[in-house]
């Protein structure tokens, strides 16, 4: 039976509008007539040029032109196209770019000599589009547009997809403003775990503690558990669904309680016989010159201890839970499955009624493993409850947040209309990658464009291949693009492999073109492709070499090493053949082509412990190769952790991080040497004064000065490029010195910075940081197949293509698989599904191998057993057509040399099979590689000196200085001052340390207040990061006096004044409080930039303040301003249809109310010239609202500005309320300064 879970993700239940049955045959795709205006699959078999169709469907919308062609031309920003990584938009884009430049080129060639031969080869296309087009000056105005603004280009991915429509359309969606990516969530994942633990397993008693601490362990293993399993969605299937029924403390006392008493049972009835059951098998075991037990399983010489064993484990009446050793040995059962033959046909046995009555019991046990199961369930719908709860109150959301929180949008009320403004700012989408989308993505998409309000009048694009869906791992869903695939208005197929020669095109149609479902799922269909490259030939010793070189190892039992070898031995072949007779692709038209370069040949692997084996022995052959992995992170590199160790000596200077800096190999030191500095007192000396020194460095310069200092202090560089890996390490340590520096300035101190890198080194959050190639130099590369997806090589070895499957659910507490009658994903709790398990798995092992079989251009060489294992493999499906099934373990072994000749008879020429023995390895190559003079590049642009970023408290602080500063030091201000106006301008000179008081009713002192810069500062974080309906609410006012360093006698003073700030009407003649003001309708520190063209019109914004300006303020002395303003706003809200811009001030300005009354309030505000500062927050809030709100009018839609006084802030009308609307002849005359 099956339970729904908590699903705040929802990625399982697809809902679709109701259409007409859609066509399910796939066409082949011509890029000129493909409709542009309904819904289309294109599955795109691997190298048959999906990017280059996406780029001329994209010119077609641009150009709007070709057969089918959308209702009219769009610009780059209406054109949405998603695909999965910021690598992949940005290569895109890249590829789009390059498109535009080629047809600019084309057609103004085209125009100016009307000759029809320049559309030749890939530009084929663009003579295709001329006969739509209504003059060629119109298609180039529109492409050289496209091409200047492709910047803008709505290229994403899916989650900054999300996160523009979320923040963009935030009254629409409901979402915060002021929404923020949490990259990172392990922190509130570890929180939430220890709190669930506290509230369910503290207070229990003392047996099902025991139980808990032993199958749970910690809460920091149940989050290993449940691993990425917390944030997908799925149900669980359990044939006791009552089992999941009782609350979680209820389940414990009753379920576990009633099997401890079994267990009890067990126990006693094993105490009972232990003396006589140890006397049995001493008898009939130990002291028998022939035992009748196998050997193996109930050896003489261990027997007795294991029946000490179970022996002890009954006698601990405090665990619970069942011992193994008593289950596997000492059951009737065990014991008579461990009798050998001979004496089996006797009928000889060994009994004890304890083994049948403890048997008996057993199977009143319900499973331990089941209990867990049961428990990480309500635990993972416990965390998942605490989640939402936090993120429903905070504005931080993670990654899959975003998703939700859109989905949710587009279903709930107002989705209709949310779905009608994305497809009116994206009449046009295209999905990238569609077979590594999930059900939650599609519906998303769906929801938008499938529609039958819009329909003709939007284009909806899902580009794909199911046959490379190899992101299960990451929650892809290939019966997500099954499903999709049916709900397609028509479905096209690209049928020309660009890629590869045509021996290898029709090599794999033949591995893949059976009836027996060569993807194991029918609708996973292979197509035969055809190949452009008829006359790709490779050589070697000027012979034409078979696109299959199949080696088989003559040993009967085959090692990785051995495969290896045998890859590392070839490619050496290769190159040296290379090396001799350059010319080996002599089809090619360019002659630096014609050449085999190291870093064109690809060795595909499985991950890390394979591509090891391969560089080991490539090295041992003189053959330099980096490996490159989809997840291969500079963080996750041996440097990462010494730079770690390097730094945390730099912070300290004590004795043991100095001694664990010195011993990394970045420092090149013996273990000699290290003990002979820590032990002579001056070099000891000289050593912490160096690392002192660097500190020194890193405090006043930098982590990056500090690292180039230390790199040359002690010839770091020289070190590491005298060992055969240190290149690699070198490169490592320049891009995390990089690394360093950029983060440096999002950590407020050094340490902060040191945690933040530890942190990614264990993976919190970890930021992307592909590894970079250590040089120019030829590498061959080692690659993931993962990794390899989308890209070619000239020439691909497969050395690790004939292992075995490993068993997908061993040891696994989550088997998850698809039911496909209730098409959703279910928990296997009892493992009644695993078959199914098993083929989905299968499924991708061989979409895996359809990868890596699709990479070559030239040539694919393999390492093959003599024989393939009794376990399956996706290289024997596909040669054995399907014939081997879909279970892990085979019935016998296949040989592979007659399933190889086999294949051959389909390409007689093309396959070459022979045994490993033919390989022979040379000595090591030597390469000889000419240096070049290399000279530093001579910089001749100009740097704007005067140019700079400044805010209101630059400006203000530079007026107030301007009487006794000259010219030149204005010019040696900050370049980059603070935004943030957290009363900056107040003076805390003359100001007593003691506190200050703030009167209230009465004029009676009811709170002593400090202030100053870092008290307002500390009063803008809370009011942004609480929600006004809890600002008053006794935990978040005590950490804030906390914060403050107040007395706990002062705490509820201080929730009294917040009461009361709170209490008070904020607008005229209105009783709108901050208490009142809607979270979804307020955006907190809104940040923006305006920028100055040439030079800021000091004049004449002091004209139009002179004229136009409701206060008397003074003239603003400042000669000259450069660059760009920037600020940021405390509060933007909606309040009956108006935008109101608001500014907490906690500026002292006396002890009595009357020191915040409108008279004082004025005066405050020109001292400090805060009505400059409303003035350019007005100017920026009101370009931000034309651009965002249709048919904007400012005295209509501007509602005004609110400068909140806190400190007069007692709860009557206006009171500490400084209110204005600036004129709007004003805001227009500041507005043309910018």
């Amino acid at each position: 039976m099956e339970i729904p879970l908590l699903n705040p993700y929802n990625r399982n239940t697809l809902m679709f509008p109701k259409k007409q049955k859609m066509s399910q045959k796939s066409t082949s795709l011509n890029a000129i007539s493909l409709p542009l205006n309904q819904v289309n699959l294109i599955e795109a078999s691997a190298g048959t040029g999906k990017t280059y169709t996406i780029g001329s469907i994209y010119l077609r919308l641009l150009l709007q032109a070709g057969e089918n062609c959308f209702s009219r031309p769009l610009n780059v920003e209406e054109i949405l196209v998603v695909t999965f990584t910021e690598m992949a938009t940005e290569d895109l884009k890249r590829k789009i770019r390059e498109r535009l430049t080629a047809a600019i080129s084309i057609f103004s060639e085209y125009y100016e000599k009307q000759d029809k031969a320049i559309f030749t080869g890939e530009h084929q296309f663009l003579a295709e589009l001329l006969p739509y087009l209504e003059d060629i000056p119109t298609a180039l105005r529109r492409l050289k547009l496209a091409e200047q603004n492709l910047d803008l280009a709505s290229i994403y991915t899916i989650h900054g997809f999300c996160r523009r429509m979320l923040m963009q359309h935030a009254f629409n969606s409901g979402v915060h403003f002021n929404l923020k990516l949490l990259k990172d969530q392990s922190d509130l994942l570890k929180q939430f775990a220890n709190e669930f633990w506290r509230e369910y397993f503290y207070d229990l008693p003392f047996h099902l503690a025991a139980f808990i601490s032993k199958e749970l362990k910690s809460p920091e293993d149940v989050l290993n558990d449940l691993g990425s399993n917390i944030g997908n969605d799925f149900s669980v299937q359990l044939d006791k669904p009552e089992l999941l029924e009782l609350p979680l403390k209820e389940f414990l006392q009753k379920d576990i309680a009633e099997n401890a008493e079994v267990i009890e049972k067990i126990k006693d009835a094993w105490l009972e016989s232990a003396v006589e059951i140890r006397d049995l098998f001493d008898e009939e075991v130990v002291k028998k010159e022939k035992s009748c037990l196998n050997g193996k399983t109930h050896s003489s010489k261990t027997i007795l201890s294991l029946v000490d064993e179970v022996t002890s484990w009954a006698k601990n009446r405090a665990d619970i839970t069942l011992n193994e050793t008593l289950v596997k040995k000492f059951t009737q059962s065990a014991l008579d499955n461990a009798v050998n033959a001979p004496f089996k046909k006797k009928g000889v046995r060994i009994t004890h009624p304890t083994f049948e009555e403890i048997e008996a019991l057993i199977e009143q046990l319900q499973p331990s493993n089941l209990f867990k199961k049961i428990i990480l369930h309500h635990y993972r719908q416990g965390i998942q409850k605490k989640l939402l709860e936090y993120k429903a109150n905070h504005p931080e959301k993670s990654f899959d947040d975003l998703l939700r929180l859109l989905k949710e949008a587009l279903y709930g009320e107002g989705g209709e209309q949310l779905a009608e403004l994305i497809r009116f700012q994206y009449p046009f989408a295209m999905i990238d990658e569609f077979q590594d989308t999930d059900a939650l993505q599609y519906q998303i998409f769906s929801k938008i464009y499938r529609n039958e309000s819009a329909s003709g009048n939007v284009g909806f694009m899902m580009i794909g291949d199911p046959k490379q869906a190899i992101y299960r791992f990451r929650g892809a869903d290939i019966f997500t693009y099954l499903k999709a695939a049916k709900e397609a208005n028509e479905r096209f197929n690209l049928g020309t492999n660009y890629r590869s020669s045509q021996p290898l095109v029709e090599g794999v149609n033949r591995l893949f073109d059976f009836k027996n479902d060569p993807f194991i799922y029918k609708n996973i269909e292979f197509l035969n492709v055809g190949a452009a490259k008829k006359n790709l030939v490779f050589q070697l010793n000027n012979q034409p070499e078979p696109a299959f070189r199949f080696y088989i190892n003559d040993k009967d039992k085959s090692t990785q090493q051995d495969y290896a070898k045998a890859c590392a031995i070839s490619i050496q072949q290769w190159l040296k053949s290379a090396a001799e007779n350059p010319v080996v692709f002599p089809n090619e038209s360019k002659a630096e082509n014609q050449t085999l370069r190291a870093e064109n040949i690809a060795v595909l692997v499985r991950g890390y412990t394979e591509a090891e084996l391969v560089k080991k022995e490539l090295q041992a052959l003189g053959i330099a190769s980096v490996y490159l992995s989809d997840r291969g992170n500079v963080f996750e590199s041996n440097t990462a952790k010494e730079l770690a160790l390097i730094l945390q000596a730099c912070l300290s200077v004590t004795e043991r991080p100095i001694l664990n800096a010195i011993a990394t190999a970045l420092f090149g030191l013996n273990a000699a040497e290290i003990h002979q500095i820590h032990h002579d007192e001056i070099q000891w000396q000289r050593w912490a004064e160096k690392f002192a020194e660097y500190q020194q460095i890193w405090q006043r310069q930098g982590v990056l000065p500090m690292l180039h200092h230390l790199l040359l202090a002690e010839n770091i560089t020289e070190k590491l490029l005298s060992q055969p890996d240190g290149e690699r390490k070198l490169t490592d340590l320049l891009h995390l010195a990089e690394i360093l520096q950029q983060a440096a300035s999002l950590n407020e101190s050094e340490a902060a910075l040191l945690r933040w890198f530890e942190k990614q080194i264990q993976d919190e959050g970890r930021q992307e940081a592909q590894i970079r190639l250590e040089s120019e130099r030829q590498l061959v590369k080692i690659v993931t197949i993962h990794k390899s997806k989308g890209l070619e090589y000239d020439l691909v070895w497969l050395p690790f293509l004939g292992n075995a499957a490993k068993d997908p659910t061993k040891k696994k507490l989550f088997n998850l698989y698809y039911d496909s009658d209730e098409e959703k994903t279910l928990w296997d709790m009892q493992d009644q599904h695993l078959d199914d398990l098993t083929q989905e798995v299968f499924a991708e092992e061989l979409r895996l191998l359809y990868v890596a079989l699709t990479r070559a251009k030239y040539q694919m060489a393999f390492v093959l057993p003599k024989a393939f294992d009794k376990k399956w493999n996706a290289l024997l499906y596909v040669l054995t057509q399907g014939e081997i099934g879909r279970k892990l373990d085979l019935p016998n072994n296949w040989d592979t040399q007659p399933l190889l000749e086999k294949f051959k008879q389909l390409l007689p020429n093309d396959v070459a099979i022979e045994l490993t023995d033919v390989l022979q390895a040379s000595e090591p190559l030597t390469l000889n590689i000419s240096q070049e003079n290399l000279s530093a590049e001579i910089f001749q642009g100009e740097i704007e000196q005067d140019w700079r970023v400044t805010s209101f408290s630059g400006i203000e602080q530079t007026h107030q200085r301007k009487a006794y500063l000259n010219e030149s030091a204005v010019k040696k201000s900050l370049i980059f001052d603070d935004a943030k106006d957290y009363d900056a301008s107040i003076s805390i000179e003359n100001i007593p340390e003691n506190l200050t008081a703030l009167a209230h009713d009465n004029d009676e002192m009811v709170l002593d207040f400090p202030r100053g810069i870092q008290i307002g500062t500390l009063l803008h974080r809370y009011f942004e990061k609480v929600p006004f309906a809890q600002l008053a609410e006794k935990e978040n006012i005590e950490k804030l006096c906390q914060d403050l360093n107040l007395a706990e006698e002062q705490f509820a003073a201080v929730q009294q004044w917040f009461e009361q700030i709170l209490s008070t009407p904020i607008l005229p003649n209105n009783d709108l409080t901050l208490a009142q003001i809607n979270e979804k309708q307020c955006l907190k520190e809104l940040a923006f930039y305006l920028n100055i063209t040439s030079h800021f019109d000091v004049a004449g914004f002091n004209r139009a303040l002179a004229t136009l300006h409701h206060l008397p303020s003074e003239p603003l002395q400042f000669d000259d301003i450069q660059g760009m303003v920037r600020g940021t706003m405390d509060l933007v809200f909606s309040h009956q249809d108006k935008y109101y811009l608001l500014d907490y001030k906690s500026n002292f300005l006396g002890e009595t109310l009357k020191d915040y009354d409108q008279t004082a309030l004025k005066k405050a505000m020109l001292e400090h010239h805060y009505d400059w500062q409303y003035l350019l927050y007005v100017v920026a809030l009101h370009r931000y609202l034309k651009t965002r709100l249709p048919h904007y009018d400012y005295n209509r839609d501007f509602g005004g500005v609110v400068y909140a006084f806190l400190r007069g802030m007692n709860g009557s009308p206006q009171s500490g309320i400084f209110f204005d609307k600036p004129d709007w002849q004003l805001i227009q005359q500041l507005e043309e300064l910018f």
